[in-house]
């Protein structure tokens, strides 16, 4: 019950008062922990049970499970696996899906592979899990390409299996394979069900079809949530301020009480266009008027806004003011305001708070070795550089990928494995300088 009411101090202490815990009650302390957030805290109860040698169960693996996805620890997912191997797991297609799709959550692609191809009789439960691995893990060709493989193999369908790869379709922004996905899904009659409804409408925002999702969006459920905020998001994504705005609206009249995720997009829709009034009377009215928590997501949205136009204070004050703990991911978008801006002052306390948090973190390094650049700070651009050395903080490469016949092709900054690469760095060079030019 404490655990169900985020109550874990209340649920930990009757733990602590029981004479005799059977396996029921570390399960539900474990679980407790994970569904609140707490994943260390789990993690050790876990480790506690093992110490008494009381053997943990399906309920107890699943819970973490959950932490070790959410910890993107794939030394962590290695060791549940073994546990599972010794407590006669693996022949569970429920307990192998869930560690399945864990290694996909944390970057151990090539693990969920294998125990995938190590199945005797493959269902759509496992399908399901390994598509989902794959779209965890940015593999979303791959996630595609098992849906047509479990198709021609006449592996049942649900519409679990569309709405995955119809988000995978989206992550590609593939509208010719959405298309064909959606038109699958009329088919299969999977097209009227509320979980593929809203998958759909995203599908189409991110491939940039407006009007096809505005057309799927008419035929949804009103009542269906899921689709209002998909609608919500996809505007949101394109800079519709006032879309957003009259959806949320016509959400409101229609009697459907909007969530985080409502508010998420809509938040989002007056960052891009540097509404701030605007931001902070729907922030305000969150609980005030209909009873939703302002999340981390929000505060962070408000930031992002009120450092896009330059109120770098007002930003560095509402992280100061909101009744969560800021977490690094804040600190650098203030970070980067000040980057923008020239704040070297806010841009230092910003990226310290950012260091504290994550030490490692390269972008840190980055962004504020650009502002001390930008101001003419050339011996403390030289002193964290000789940090960046000391510390081996590495800048990943960034990336991109375009779909041209079909083939997906990847580009990498600096990559120059291609045989053609002094050619097609040329063309680059051409295309830029046109840009330019207009």
């Amino acid at each position: 019950m404490y655990g169900k009411c985020a109550q874990m101090d209340d649920a930990r202490r009757v733990f602590d008062d029981m004479l005799h815990r059977d396996s029921v009650s570390w399960n539900s302390l474990i679980a407790g922990y994970s569904e609140n957030g707490f994943s260390s805290l789990a993690l050790e109860v876990f480790s506690q049970m093992r110490d008494i040698s009381l053997q943990p169960n399906e309920y107890t693996l699943a819970s973490i499970l959950e932490v070790v996805s959410n910890s993107n620890s794939v030394i962590q997912a290695m060791q549940i696996h073994l546990h599972m191997i010794k407590c006669g797991f693996m022949f569970n297609d429920s307990m192998v899906s869930c560690l399945i799709k864990t290694y996909g959550k944390c970057h151990g692609i090539d693990e969920a592979k294998e125990i995938f191809s190590e199945i005797d009789k493959i269902n759509v439960v496992h399908c399901n899990a390994m598509a989902t691995a794959f779209v965890y893990a940015g593999c979303h060709a791959d996630a595609l390409n098992l849906f047509y493989t479990s198709r021609s193999s006449y592996l049942e369908v649900d519409r679990t299996i569309f709405s995955i790869v119809l988000k995978a379709c989206g992550a590609m922004t593939d509208l010719v394979q959405g298309r064909a996905v959606h038109s699958l899904c009329l088919k299969f009659g999977f097209d009227q069900d509320i979980f593929v409804e809203s998958t759909i409408i995203d599908m189409y925002c991110k491939c940039g079809s407006i009007g096809d999702a505005q057309k799927a969006f008419r035929n949804t459920s009103k009542d269906n949530l899921a689709a209002w905020n998909a609608m919500i998001m996809g505007y949101a994504q394109h800079g519709c301020f006032h879309e957003v705005s009259e959806v949320f609206e016509k959400m409101c009249q229609s009697g459907i009480e909007p969530d985080e995720i409502t508010f998420l997009g809509v938040l989002t829709s007056c960052c891009h266009a540097g509404l701030v009034r605007e931001a902070n009377d729907y922030l305000n009215s969150m609980f005030e008027l209909h009873g939703v928590i302002p999340h981390l997501e929000h505060y962070a949205c408000m930031v992002d806004l009120l450092g896009r136009v330059g109120l770098l204070e007002d930003a560095k004050r509402t992280i100061e003011q909101m009744p969560i703990h800021p977490d690094a991911h804040i600190w650098q978008i203030l970070l980067s305001a000040c980057n923008i801006h020239g704040n070297v002052i806010l841009g230092n306390v910003a990226a310290r708070k950012l260091l504290e948090l994550q030490p490692e973190n390269e972008s840190a390094y980055l962004l504020l070795s650009n502002l001390y650049a930008s101001a003419g700070m050339w011996s403390d651009v030289g002193k964290l550089r000789k940090q960046m050395k000391e510390k081996v903080v590495h800048k990943e490469p960034g990336s991109s990928w375009i779909q041209v016949g079909g083939s997906i092709h990847y580009f990498f900054a600096g990559d120059m494995s291609h045989p053609e690469s002094k050619e097609i760095y040329m063309e680059l060079i051409k295309l830029y300088t046109c840009m330019i030019r207009c």
